[in-house]
C-alpha cells in the first residue's frame, strides 16, 4: 500500500481478470534442401505464393517443396529453414569512377555476401545475389544515373528467365552517404537495399564513401554462384537446431519432408521431447517401403525410436506434380501435417486425425495398398498405415504415436490435446511468477486453470460422466505444504481424463426366434 502523504482521493487499479489464452495448435516447421531461398534465418511463409517466391517451384527428387506446399493445402502457418553444402554467393564486383572495367562478375563466388578488400583494384562495393546458389547466375547489373552533386546513382537488377529473355526487377536509387532522401527515407546502399531487395544484398567499402562508382550501363552478369555439394543429414541435423528454442519459434508440427535418417528423426524426436510443445510427423525412407516386412524391420532394428512425441506413416503418396507434369511420389509427412491443420479447423486436437473425417488426402493413391493383416502387423509396430479405399478415398488410417508401452499417451490425438493443454496453462501461470504464495493466490491459480478447463471439457475434451467433467485441479495446502513454499515453489497438479477415440468398432447381429422379447434379453445382459 501506498504511503499517503496528504489528504485526497487515490484511483488504483488491480487487474485479476486473466483467462488462459488460445494458442496454435497448427504452426509447422520444415527443414530441408533447396537451390534458393534465405539461408541464415527461419522464414515464415502463409501461403503456396510467398513459398515459391522465396524457395522457387519444385525440383523432381527434392521433397522439401513438396511437403511444404502440401502443408500449405490446409495449414497457413509453416515455418521454413533452406540448408545447403557449401552453396556460393555469385555477384559483381563495382570500381570507381576512374578505374578500369567499371563493373564485373565475380571470378569465383563467395561463401559469405561481404565485403573483402582487394588492393590491386579500386572496388567500391559488391552486389551480391540475396542468397547462394546457381539461381544467382541469371541476374544482371547496371549503375547508372550517377548525380554527382547528390552523390547518389541507380543500382538496377534484371532477371533471366528460362527462355533467356531479360526484365528488369528492381532498381534502387541509393548513396554511399548515410543521407535523407525527399521523402525521409535512408539512401545509404547497405540500409537501402539489404533486407528490402528481393534479389541482391551490398557490401560496402571502407574507401571514402564520396567516391562515386563507374557507370555500367550495359547489364553485367552476376556470376560465381554455385548450389555446392549435395546435403547430408548433418546439414539437416544442424538445420533443425533452429528450433530448438520454444521462445524463439513457436510451432506445434514438424514435418520430416523425406529427410528419414536415423540421425534426422533422432534429431526431431529430442527437439519434441526438450520443447515438450510439438510433435514430429516422420516418414519411412523410400528404400524401406518396398514391403511391410521392411518396414518394420527398419522401425525396429534401424530406426527403433520410442517416444509419444512422434509418429510414423507408411507408404508414400502419389501426386500429380503441375509444375513439371508428372507423377510423383513423396513423402507422406507434408499430407499429414495438413490434416492435422485440417482436423484442428474443423473441430479439436484432441479429435483423431485419422479416418473419412479427418483424414482423406488430397493424394492419387499410394505406394502401396496394405491388407488387413499388413494393417494389423504395421499398426502393432506403432506405424500408421496410408490406405487407398477404392471409391472411398486414400486415408490417415491410425494415429498411434511410437510409444511402446501402451497407454493413453500411445494415441496422437491424446499427445496433440495435452500439449495444447500444458502450453496454453503454462503461459498463463508466468504471471503468476514471483506471487505470493498464499491462499488467495492459489484460489486464482485454481480459478483460472477449471474456467479454461469447462471451456475445453464443453468441447469434448475429456472423457465424462454423469456429474464428472474429466478434470481436476488441486492448488491448495494438500500439495502447498509449508515444506513446498519454504522452498518458494507453487505447486498443481491438474488431472485430466482425456478424450479416446473409437479405432476398433464391433459390430455385432443378434439373431432370435420370433417370439423372443428384445427387451428381455437386453435387461438380463445376455447379449453383452
Amino acid at each position: 500500500m501506498a504511503f499517503y502523504l496528504s489528504p485526497g482521493v487515490y484511483v488504483r487499479e488491480k487487474d485479476i481478470s486473466g483467462i488462459i489464452p488460445n494458442i496454435s495448435s497448427t504452426s509447422a516447421a520444415i527443414v530441408g534442401y533447396s537451390a534458393k531461398g534465405n539461408v541464415d534465418n527461419t522464414i515464415l511463409v502463409t501461403n503456396t505464393q510467398q513459398f515459391i517466391e522465396e524457395y522457387g517451384e519444385p525440383v523432381v527428387g527434392q521433397y522439401f517443396h513438396y511437403s511444404a506446399l502440401a502443408f500449405l493445402a490446409n495449414g497457413n502457418t509453416l515455418y521454413c529453414k533452406r540448408v545447403h553444402n557449401g552453396a556460393l554467393y555469385g555477384g559483381v564486383k563495382v570500381i570507381s569512377d576512374g578505374g578500369t572495367g567499371n563493373t564485373e562478375g565475380l571470378a569465383a563466388g563467395f561463401s559469405t555476401p561481404t565485403f573483402q578488400v582487394n588492393s590491386a583494384e579500386d572496388i567500391l562495393f559488391y552486389v551480391f545475389a540475396k542468397d547462394p546458389g546457381t539461381w544467382n547466375n541469371s541476374l544482371k547489373i547496371t549503375i547508372e544515373n550517377i548525380d554527382v552533386t547528390e552523390l547518389t546513382f541507380d543500382i538496377a537488377v534484371y532477371s533471366t528467365d528460362v527462355d533467356g529473355n531479360v526484365s528488369k526487377v528492381e532498381s534502387w536509387t541509393v548513396s554511399r552517404q548515410e543521407k535523407l532522401d525527399g521523402f525521409g527515407r535512408q539512401l545509404y546502399l547497405e540500409t537501402r537495399i539489404n533486407g528490402y531487395s528481393k534479389y541482391i544484398v551490398v557490401a560496402d567499402s571502407t574507401i571514402v564513401n564520396t567516391t562515386l562508382p563507374g557507370e555500367a550501363a550495359t547489364a553485367v552478369a552476376v556470376t560465381g554462384g554455385t548450389n555446392g555439394n549435395a546435403t547430408t543429414s548433418s546439414e539437416i541435423v544442424a538445420g533443425w537446431d533452429a528450433f530448438l528454442n520454444p521462445d524463439e519459434v513457436d510451432v506445434r508440427i514438424l514435418i520430416n519432408a523425406g529427410e528419414a535418417s536415423v540421425e534426422v528423426h533422432g534429431k526431431m524426436k529430442d527437439i519434441c521431447e526438450s520443447r515438450r510443445d510439438c510433435f514430429a510427423v516422420l516418414d519411412l525412407p523410400y528404400s524401406a517401403i518396398s514391403s511391410v516386412t521392411n518396414m518394420v524391420d527398419w522401425r525396429n532394428t534401424v530406426q527403433n525410436i520410442n517416444s509419444n512425441y512422434v509418429g510414423l506413416y507408411a507408404a508414400w503418396a502419389k501426386a500429380y506434380d503441375s509444375f513439371n507434369d508428372k507423377i510423383v511420389e513423396l513423402p507422406p509427412s507434408g499430407y499429414v501435417a495438413s490434416m492435422y491443420a485440417y482436423n484442428d479447423y474443423i473441430s479439436d486436437p484432441w479429435n483423431a486425425p485419422a479416418g473419412f473425417n479427418r483424414g482423406i488426402l488430397s493424394v492419387l493413391g499410394f505406394t502401396s495398398i496394405f491388407t488387413q493383416g499388413e494393417r494389423d502387423t504395421l499398426y502393432s509396430a506403432q506405424i500408421n498405415p496410408l490406405q487407398t479405399f477404392r471409391g472411398e478415398g486414400n486415408v490417415i488410417w491410425g494415429q498411434k504415436t511410437q510409444q511402446v508401452k501402451a497407454s493413453a499417451l500411445d494415441r496422437i490425438n491424446v499427445r496433440r490435446s495435452l500439449i495444447v493443454i500444458e502450453k496454453s496453462i503454462a503461459a498463463q501461470l508466468r504471471s503468476y511468477a514471483f506471487e505470493p504464495n498464499n491462499e488467495i493466490t492459489r484460489f486464482r491459480v485454481t480459478a483460472t486453470i477449471e474456467e479454461y478447463l469447462d471451456r475445453l471439457s464443453a468441447r469434448g475434451a475429456f472423457q465424462t460422466e454423469l456429474g464428472d467433467k474429466g478434470y481436476r485441479v488441486i492448488c491448495d495446502t494438500t500439495n502447498n505444504t509449508p515444506a513446498v513454499i519454504d522452498a518458494n515453489e507453487l505447486h498443481i497438479d491438474v488431472f485430466l481424463k482425456p478424450v479416446r477415440s473409437a479405432e476398433y468398432i464391433q459390430l455385432q447381429t443378434i439373431i432370435t426366434t420370433t417370439a423372443t422379447s428384445f427387451e428381455e434379453l437386453i435387461s438380463r445382459g445376455l447379449l453383452f
